[in-house]
């Protein structure tokens, strides 16, 4: 992904002075905000901490003051920051932005906001603000693992087969249920894709699972830690890309070109290659409202990877919003552009097995001290029991969303171990 970048088009800008009159002097010119700049002015007036202008987002200032911003200010607002007299962890990220932004600038953040910010679940305040704390830090960027992240699996995989003895790996296993057995040891009971049973007996058990598994495994976690599980919300997320022979995008083509015309929360373009191998791809990335225009084109159930060249009737969409002139009724011309489409695929993480694509904490939880529980406990919940039992994973993190999550929780639970 690019940097989070916010819809240009003339629909999407926000007049400030029109829609906050009295709170900003009147000008010649009015000053039009993105709904990425929005977020920003909101997130500002939040923390009123920036010696720079409240009622100017683009003011230096602030990025001068964001870019000292590290771990130890994160701490300080997930653990003693406060918002209106509360803390602010225990406050809805939309309650918040509704007190210092109008109800008109919120909703056009919500609806036009091209760029991942779930805020119409109303996240928990402190950890989303930290979230996008760091996603705008001036001295932050995007960065990716080659192959993609499942690599990192694949690498680990080959690494334990490959010792003498190898370590046995039990894949493609659903785990059933978690016991606590003599000898400090956990017993896992799975179940066999064929549904036959396996029984491992090991001195730590780690849960590297989303919400939705580790809640068909609650009547075996102690009671603070299934309460914890349900501490965080599932968000849906879908992705739905096309490759043609013939894009009319280059490599400067911008994301979110085409997002106000399109049910969608962001657009994304690549090329590749010249000449006769050129290639180009768009990615059509979605969130409730706009994925469920494209949850009916998942056909199978459970959806455990990418669908290709599935369902015929997303060509159909391609045509409508994303070719290179979708107003024509020329049939010849729109016969060509299909043709030219070379692969197609959708993806819907709201559907089983991970029934979210990401995660967020909810309002109320400091999740310093819920993660401190999760990374270890007992599954008697006794305090002096071995604390041989972890989960961890993006679902509960502190960098929810982001591979970063995932990989931060797997360290805190090596420590312990």
């Amino acid at each position: 992904f690019p940097p989070y970048m916010a819809d240009q088009s003339p629909d999407t800008l926000f007049d400030l002075d029109r829609d906050e009159p009295g709170q900003i002097a009147a000008s010649s010119e009015p000053r039009l905000l993105t709904t990425l700049e929005l977020l920003t002015l909101g997130i500002l007036r939040i923390l009123g901490q920036s010696p720079g202008d409240l009622d100017d987002p683009r003011d230096p200032r602030h990025w001068q003051w964001w870019a000292g911003l590290d771990e130890t200010y994160y701490h300080y607002l997930r653990t003693e920051a406060t918002f209106l007299g509360e803390p602010l962890h225990q406050t809805g990220f939309w309650n918040a932005l509704s007190e210092v932004l109008s109800h008109n600038a919120v909703n056009m953040i919500i609806e036009h906001g091209t760029f991942y910010h779930v805020l119409h679940l109303n996240p928990n305040a402190a950890e989303w603000i930290i979230f996008w704390l760091r996603g705008l830090h001036p001295r932050d960027s995007l960065v990716t693992v080659k192959q993609g992240v499942e690599m990192l699996a694949t690498r680990i995989v080959e690494a334990l087969t490959g010792l003498e003895p190898p370590v046995p790996l039990h894949l493609g296993h659903r785990l059933t249920a978690i016991h606590q057995e003599t000898s400090n040891r956990v017993r896992l009971d799975m179940r066999t894709s064929s549904g036959g049973t396996v029984r491992v007996i090991a001195r730590h058990a780690v849960l590297a699972l989303p919400q939705s598994p580790l809640r068909t495994l609650r009547d075996y976690l102690p009671e603070h830690v299934s309460a914890h599980v349900d501490a965080v919300i599932p968000a849906p997320l879908i992705k739905c890309f096309y490759v043609t022979k013939e894009p009319w995008w280059g490599e400067k083509t911008p994301p979110q070109t085409r997002a106000s015309s399109v049910p969608t929360r962001e657009l994304h373009y690549y090329t590749r290659g010249e000449g006769e191998d050129r290639r180009g791809m768009v990615m059509v990335y979605g969130e409730p409202p706009s994925m469920n225009y494209w949850k009916p084109f998942v056909l199978g159930e459970p959806h455990e990877k990418a669908e290709l060249n599935g369902d015929r009737r997303l060509l159909h969409y391609y045509l409508k919003y994303l070719s290179a002139n979708p107003a024509t009724t020329d049939p010849e011309h729109r016969r060509a552009e299909r043709d030219a489409i070379t692969c197609f695929g959708i993806r819907d993480w709201s559907r089983e097995p991970f029934a979210a694509g990401c995660h967020i904490w909810k309002p109320g939880v400091q999740i310093e001290a819920a993660l401190r529980e999760l990374t270890a406990f007992s599954l008697s919940g006794e305090p002096d029991a071995p604390q041989n039992v972890h989960i961890c994973g993006e679902a509960y993190s502190d960098f929810q969303g982001f591979i970063e999550g995932a990989l931060r929780t797997a360290l805190a639970v090596l420590e312990k171990i």
